[in-house]
């Protein structure tokens, strides 16, 4: 048995971990609290080759970060490329991890999925260095490409679907975000201990909140009374943003309600090409920001937006949740059905921090926007519940207890 008065070791395996050290996302708060906690923390995630860099094991933030030159993953690679990737990285992953960390004992494997959840990767890690691993259930694929269209022939899914089962076997712990996530594994995966899963929420750090601003709404072209409704993060087919623009377009003769959409993903020329066809003079697109000015824009806007294609039948808890709840903005969200009544339940009912409709409900749509925009009352009941739910619902201190009880 390890001693439990010396330090631990916890090795995370993140798809996405900011190249800035002083940027940061969800992966790297989650790997700041284990620093905050005395734990030695170890991160390896991809670097994908378009960056043009070497892979690098370096030491920063009072954490070791290998970064493995990889395929190319995300916004505009090819489904081709993309898929190579998935299909090649998780042996990059695992030698690199041994070739640099090899000798170094780890007391705990925390992995995510899709893509650093898979078997071989996980069960030679475990074997070699002797301990347990912990999985953080963000996505269930290959049922969420399915959905989407995205993974169409029978034989594909079913080589995902073994390798997925696969996967899940092989760790000792798996955390759900939230109810509707672990019931479905319940019912969907009866072959998995219940005693392995647990509830792991969402998390997320509130950073001091600035005066000097380096973006406002006079920079990006708002007037200081307009509505401004954000939609941050990845645009892909999962966020059916094409919705949001005919939301746009429903509510154009108002002048004052605006849209601002931050960040990329497949999606972007598409929802562009819509708004012009619309000629929409509400709508603004900014590209990939850092992390500090992305909060900076968080904080003169006025709702959040969430949006989930109607196709899905798994629960889904967009992340960016946390940085509307973060910064008290209400949620405006537009769901499919399972995530309506778990996710828009959860929004609704128990935190009572927005409105949700079905996602080809365009009257119910535009009608919780009104009630948002029109009752002043009511926004305020929202803004105000925000900064509870974050504080009670999304304390990363959760999360880490979490963990390390694990062990």
């Amino acid at each position: 048995m390890k001693n439990q008065m010396k330090k631990r070791n916890i090795l995370f395996l993140f798809i996405g971990y900011p190249e800035n050290k002083n940027d940061s996302n969800l992966p790297k708060d989650l790997a700041d609290e284990f620093v905050r906690q005395g734990d030695g923390v170890f991160v390896a995630t991809i670097r994908e080759r378009k960056l043009g860099l070497k892979t690098s094991d370096s030491f920063e933030n009072n954490r070791r970060v290998l970064r493995i030159r990889s395929g190319n993953m995300f916004n505009t690679v090819s489904k081709f490329e993309k898929a190579f990737s998935m299909l090649t990285m998780n042996q990059k992953i695992y030698s690199n991890i041994k070739k640099h960390w090899g000798n170094i004992e780890f007391d705990l494997i925390v992995g995510s999925t899709p893509y650093t959840a898979h078997s071989s990767l996980i069960l030679g890690l475990k074997k070699h260095f002797k301990c347990p691993a912990f999985l953080i259930l963000w996505d269930i694929f290959p049922q969420n490409a399915r959905d989407l269209g995205i993974i169409k022939n029978k034989y594909l899914f079913e080589f995902f679907k073994r390798r997925e089962i696969k996967s899940l076997l092989n760790f000792d712990h798996i955390g759900c975000m939230t109810d509707g996530n672990l019931e479905y594994i319940k019912k969907n995966y009866p072959f998995i201990s219940h005693n392995k899963l647990t509830i792991f929420p969402l998390w997320g750090n509130k950073k001091t909140i600035k005066n000097d601003l380096s973006i406002s709404r006079e920079k990006l072209g708002f007037d200081t009374t307009d509505f401004i409704l954000v939609f941050g993060g990845n645009m892909g087919l999962p966020q059916n943003l094409p919705n949001i623009i005919n939301l746009a377009n429903e509510v154009k003769h108002i002048k004052d309600i605006k849209f601002l959409f931050v960040g990329d993903g497949t999606e972007v020329k598409k929802i562009r090409d819509l708004t012009k066809e619309f000629k929409l003079s509400n709508v603004k697109f900014l590209n990939k920001v850092e992390r500090t000015v992305y909060e900076d824009i968080m904080l003169f806007c006025d709702v959040g937006l969430v949006s989930l294609s109607p196709k899905f039948t798994v629960p889904n808890f967009p992340s960016k949740t946390m940085d509307y709840i973060k910064y008290n903005l209400p949620i405006l969200a537009s769901l499919d059905q399972t995530a309506l009544m778990d996710y828009g339940y959860f929004i609704e009912e128990k935190l009572k921090i927005g409105l949700c409709s079905h996602a080809e409900n365009m009257t119910n749509y535009k009608e919780n926007l009104f009630k948002l925009y029109k009752n002043r009352d009511l926004y305020d009941k929202f803004s105000g519940n925000c900064q509870n739910a974050f504080d009670k619902k999304f304390n990363i201190k959760t999360n880490y207890e979490s963990i390390i009880t694990c062990l």
